[in-house]
């Protein structure tokens, strides 16, 4: 039985979070890829402003309602974004809080400079929702951190769980209690999904707009996002010169996704002038939410630092089309790139679920000379881990749950529970606190 598309608005599980952060804080700030919902979700938050109304009506123009004190300001529309960035100390002020100004990177410095004068003048919470497509900290051309006034979040595509409206997800439930969890979990009843089903989930990915989509129209779509965000984020906020290039590196990076990042491989296929243009090119791909890198793990902070990172496309759907790889292709054991578009499917899907119930959680994954691997790691605020192995197999041997075992023998107690997925569907114990589990454990726990 295939995934079942999207259909209208879907609730996000980080939602609830905003608001709390509304109510402590001056400013909220929400990152994310372009199309990941964030304006959807802003507008759930503080929908518009006081209506206007004449003997009881409300007053419209052009068709659309006149509100006081609008708290709804996007700059991705032209003229806004000029009022912003001519006058930004009018632009905030006089507004019905919360203002969500979205996308608001495209104000440049001064805009966010009014903001933090705003605040600072007056340090109610909930004044300011800030949108934007691009790692605030990392852009450019702003360099206000608004530090001790903003949180920051991050929204990425749909998780499997918002997309079959659960209420919680495998991480959810790990994180409350690991043992009886996986107690559970390991005597439970699965649907019987093949591994068309688990492909066609891989290749779709999570953003919105796709889940409804054919696949030759949504391998178009993907094209078309990459095409804009190259030509028009990216450039604006840079100045990159070889933009036209920008793609081309994607996909150098989708060829590697879950695999380890290394620099010099990556510029040798580029073809850039230096090592270091490289490095740049790939950052701004950092900043836009496209890519991301997962540091090594080690006991200690001092050898984890020498560790070489992973790197990964942020939705497993984007890493498919810019590989041009098929639900149909990925359905084949024999295709190359179904175990790491499988790795970065359970990255992405274990990440989501973190942003709205334990943004605290550190991710990293685990490799060390005598070959031992772990792909992934997830690490609390008081060095308790969960440990992940993804097998794009139907199979599990005990093998298999090897280098979890050593890691458990190695921490001890700080081990909380290994889990391989799988694309079988039989859960079964491999050894203490390790468990092989379906892949669709992920969201049906």
């Amino acid at each position: 039985m295939p995934p079942v598309p999207v259909q209208g608005f879907v609730p996000r599980q980080i939602e609830p979070v905003l608001r709390k952060a509304l109510e402590t804080f001056r400013i909220v700030v929400l990152s994310g890829p372009r199309q990941s919902g964030k304006t959807t979700l802003a507008r759930q938050i503080a929908p518009g402003g006081r209506p206007v109304t004449l003997d009881g009506r409300p007053v419209t123009l052009g068709g659309r309602p006149v509100t006081l004190g609008q708290s709804f300001l996007s700059l991705d529309e032209p003229t806004m974004a000029a009022l912003a960035r001519e006058d930004p100390t009018g632009f905030v002020s006089g507004r019905t809080r919360p203002t969500v100004i979205d996308e608001v990177q495209r104000g440049g410095d001064d805009l966010v400079r009014a903001i933090k004068l705003a605040v600072d003048a007056d340090p109610a919470p909930g004044q300011f929702l800030l949108t934007s497509s691009a790692g605030f900290l990392h852009v450019p051309v702003l360099s206000e951190s608004l530090a001790g006034r903003a949180a920051f979040f991050e929204l990425a595509p749909l998780s499997e769980v918002e997309i079959c409206g659960r209420p919680g997800g495998l991480l959810t439930r790990l994180l409350s209690n690991a043992q009886e969890s996986l107690e559970h979990l390991t005597a439970a009843s699965y649907a019987p999904l093949d591994r068309s089903h688990y492909a066609e989930r891989v290749c779709r990915g999570g953003y919105p707009e796709v889940t409804g989509l054919s696949e030759a129209d949504r391998q178009l779509w993907f094209q078309s996002y990459v095409h804009t965000l190259v030509t028009r984020d990216i450039v604006e906020l840079t100045g990159a010169r070889r933009s036209s290039e920008l793609p081309r590196l994607l996909r150098a990076v989708a060829a590697r996704t879950a695999g380890e990042l290394v620099m010099q491989d990556l510029h040798r296929d580029m073809g850039f002038g230096s090592i270091e243009t490289t490095a740049d090119y790939l950052a701004y791909l950092e900043m836009t939410h496209l890519v991301c890198r997962l540091d090594g793990w080690a006991a200690s902070a001092p050898t984890r630092a020498k560790r070489r990172s992973k790197v990964h496309v942020t939705d497993s759907g984007l890493a498919a089309a810019m590989l041009g790889v098929t639900s149909e292709s990925l359905s084949d054991p024999a295709t190359r790139e179904r175990g790491q578009l499988h790795e970065s499917f359970v990255f992405a899907e274990l990440r989501r679920q973190a942003q709205a119930v334990a943004p605290d959680l550190r991710f990293c994954h685990y490799r060390d000379s005598r070959k031992r691997e772990i792909d992934l790691l997830i690490e609390r605020p008081d060095g308790r881990l969960i440990a992940v192995e993804v097998k794009a197999a139907a199979t599990v041997r005990p093998d298999d749950g090897k280098s979890l075992a050593w890691l458990r023998d190695l921490i001890g107690e700080r081990f909380e529970t290994g889990i391989v997925l799988y694309t079988g569907w039989h859960p079964h114990r491999l050894s203490d606190r390790i468990a092989a589990l379906p892949l669709s454990c992920l969201w049906d726990a």
